[in-house]
């Protein structure tokens, strides 16, 4: 299966529009720590599938390989609470040969502030045999066209990444205010 390449330039910086809902909160309201990640996911697959044009189901039907997780940090920073709209921002942080990393981050409605911070590294393999294996070249031009060029991975930590983005929304927070 080909990947569709982008005509135009695609922000790699996706954006999904949700509503915490309330089965998917604990009994004070809050978003069930556990479902932080379903909400992630279910807005990557609408980024994929929207943003980028393909259904990542039939893409692992077809090609009979897939990305599997094999580590995830999360910070949990504020509380997601029932009946709140919030916003999913996911984005290709990184690839190479056979690694993928998505970055993902939970705002509030207006974006000025961050809920949560995902780094989820996954690893491409076939299918049919359980084994590691290597993008084509059609992935890595693909992940080229829409990479999140925001930091390098190599030279920054997980916690410093969310410093550095807790202070990027609270300078936007402080920037609405003051118009």
């Amino acid at each position: 299966m080909q990947l569709p390449q982008p005509k135009h330039k695609i922000n790699p910086l996706s954006k999904t529009e949700m509503l915490v809902r309330f089965q998917d909160c604990d009994p004070y309201g809050h978003l069930n720590n556990g479902r932080y990640l379903d909400y992630f996911l279910d807005g990557r697959d609408n980024q994929v599938t929207y943003d980028y044009g393909w259904r990542l189901v039939d893409f692992i039907n077809e090609e009979k390989k897939g990305w599997v997780v094999q580590k995830q940090e999360l910070a949990y920073l504020r509380s997601a609470v029932y009946g709140e709209e919030i916003v999913i921002r996911t984005a290709t942080a990184f690839f190479d040969d056979s690694n993928l990393m998505i970055e993902c981050r939970m705002l509030n409605k207006d974006e000025t502030q961050l809920k949560s911070l995902l780094w989820m590294k996954l690893v491409f393999i076939n299918l049919t045999n359980g084994r590691r294996t290597n993008h084509t070249e059609n992935i890595k031009e693909f992940f080229s066209k829409v990479i999140l060029n925001e930091f390098n991975l190599e030279e920054t930590t997980f916690d410093e990444r969310v410093k550095e983005l807790t202070t990027f929304y609270k300078s936007q927070k402080q920037n609405k205010t003051s118009v």
